[in-house]
């Protein structure tokens, strides 16, 4: 009797068991769950800056991870709790292959990521200083413009990778909409490095986050501008420029009323041998600066023509004497051949003959006896420079 009862216990605890299992089975059973772009922490990158180096790139900045376990577990696991790291400890000069680290729950398992390794590259770190350029945000006036008066800082120092660095036109310090009024105001600006086309360039390091600009709105006044050019080059080019005639300036009135014209800084384009834009550097008085209005467009765009070159030969017979004293008589020493060498565009030289050609000698004040004289050419057709050989003639005066 008591060995049944025993039996009985046992079988109860074993179907309870069963039936236990069942149900969690049934209620509670294995699932899966995929959890989408996970950030990628990146990890010791001090060690890289300790190095002189710098991160250039990264080539993956999230990833998807797969977790499996019970239902209830599966579904109580917040994304916060997954975790995805790379460690840079180990990372050297140039491209790097590195493993993802995952972390997760306790109670869930890892069935599969979309990545396992990020390619990192990395570059030498350098530092430069760059110019703070202020950027004003929304609209303004026809008449009206913000006006930088002053900042506590023209330049910051930019660290990173030296790609990266190189890149960098300018640090922006954006002044948000609404902030500048008609009287002076400072303004904690955010400093951000750009391309020459605006776009932030990431990974950076700045000296300085931020910088204090003291702006106000000021009038604007469109005046005309003069751009002197000096042309010193050889006579292979012939360079032709176009600048713009106007220039638009802005300030308070009473800086403006006086101006009618800007003068800008020489513009030398005599080493110049392809077509290219110079910037134009106007001269403006305290307080008085260039409008946005016109700040894209101050640019000498200088054109470049490769010139050919004609000799025509011609004799001394050719050449007509003035100045001669009363009472003197010249006479020139025989030359073979004088050689006139102009240079031009071909379409020019090829109109150009010898009968337009005129060569000249001066003869005032010159006395009895010989002399070496300076030969003078000139032609009446289109051309840009020329040459003389020989460039003097003997002349015997009796």
């Amino acid at each position: 009797m008591l060995s049944n009862k025993k039996f009985n216990i046992v079988l109860s605890l074993l179907i309870a068991v069963g039936l236990w299992a069942y149900v969690i089975g049934e209620t509670n059973p294995q699932d899966t769950r995929t959890f989408r772009d996970i950030p990628i922490q990146l990890i010791n990158e001090q060690n890289l800056a300790d190095d002189n180096l710098a991160l250039v790139d990264v080539s993956a900045e999230t990833v998807n991870v797969t977790l499996t376990g019970a239902r209830a577990d599966i579904n109580r696991i917040d994304e916060k709790e997954i975790t995805a790291t790379v460690d840079l400890a180990e990372a050297a000069e140039g491209e790097n292959q590195l493993k993802i680290n995952i972390r997760i729950p306790d109670n869930v398992e890892l069935a599969d990521k979309s990545l396992n390794k990020v390619t990192i590259t990395v570059e030498a770190s350098i530092s430069r200083e760059i110019e703070i350029i202020p950027e004003y945000e929304g609209n303004f006036d026809s008449d009206q413009e913000p006006i930088t008066i002053e900042m506590n800082r023209s330049k910051v120092t930019v660290t990173g990778a030296e790609s990266l660095v190189e890149k960098v036109d300018h640090v922006r310090a954006l002044v948000g909409e609404g902030e500048v009024k008609e009287s002076l105001k400072t303004i904690g600006s955010r400093l951000t490095p750009v391309d020459a086309d605006g776009n932030k360039i990431e990974r950076l390091e700045l000296s300085a986050r931020t910088v204090q600009v003291t702006a106000q709105l000021a009038n604007l006044k469109t005046v005309n501008l003069e751009v002197p050019v000096n042309d010193n080059g050889d006579g292979d080019v012939e360079r032709s420029v176009s600048a713009p005639k106007t220039i638009t300036i802005k300030g308070k009135s009473s800086d403006l009323d006086a101006i009618e014209t800007v003068t800008s800084e020489t513009v030398d384009i005599s080493g110049i041998t392809k077509n290219t834009s110079v910037e134009i550097i106007p001269i403006l008085p305290e307080g008085v600066q260039v409008s946005n209005r016109s700040a894209d467009s101050l640019y000498v765009r200088v054109t470049v023509t490769k010139l050919a070159s004609k000799t025509i030969v011609l004799s001394t017979s050719d050449i007509d004497m003035e100045g001669l004293s009363d009472g003197l008589n010249a006479e020139l020493k025989e030359v073979s051949d004088i050689k006139v060498t102009l240079n031009g565009k071909e379409e020019d030289l090829k109109e150009i003959e010898k009968e337009d050609i005129s060569l000249l000698i001066d003869l005032t004040e010159l006395d009895a006896g010989t002399h070496q004289v300076a030969l003078q050419a000139s032609c009446s057709k289109e051309y840009t420079s020329l040459e003389l050989d020989p460039e003097e003639i003997e002349v015997i005066i009796e």
